[in-house]
């Protein structure tokens, strides 16, 4: 978990009665019931930054996602979603590119000049010629 993330979640649970590990993270402080409010909040704040209105749980999803293209581990990301079968969390190892879908798309991004030059061994660019 970032460490951001980690401070934020602890300022809220110093903020809040309902602390037991079977309690729910985002409840009322006061109450301990769920929070209505967080979908129409988050929908609006997304209103507000001007991109575009998603779910709430599409963070989740999100978090997921850009976690397997940076090739961390499956078990890992199996851990820090609470999935109980892998099989869960193997719909994210397509994210997980392989080195060479990593070089494909270098080349495919590389300016014009270092694309042209065609004599790099592939998944390297090499300098454009002065001519």
């Amino acid at each position: 978990m970032a460490d951001r993330l980690v401070g934020e979640l602890d300022a809220w649970s110093r903020r809040t009665n309902w602390t037991s590990e079977l309690d729910l993270v985002f409840a009322h402080p006061h109450t301990g019931r769920p929070i209505n409010k967080v979908p129409k909040r988050f929908q609006q704040a997304c209103r507000d930054a001007a991109v575009p209105v998603t779910r709430f749980h599409d963070l989740r999803h999100t978090f997921a996602t850009r976690m397997a293209a940076t090739g961390q581990p499956l078990r890992a990301l199996q851990e820090f979603l609470g999935h109980a079968d892998a099989k869960t969390t193997q719909i994210y190892a397509h994210y997980a590119p392989s080195a060479h879908e990593v070089d494909m798309v270098n080349q495919a991004f590389a300016s014009e000049s270092a694309v042209g030059d065609r004599a790099a061994a592939p998944g390297t660019l090499s300098a454009p010629s002065e001519g």
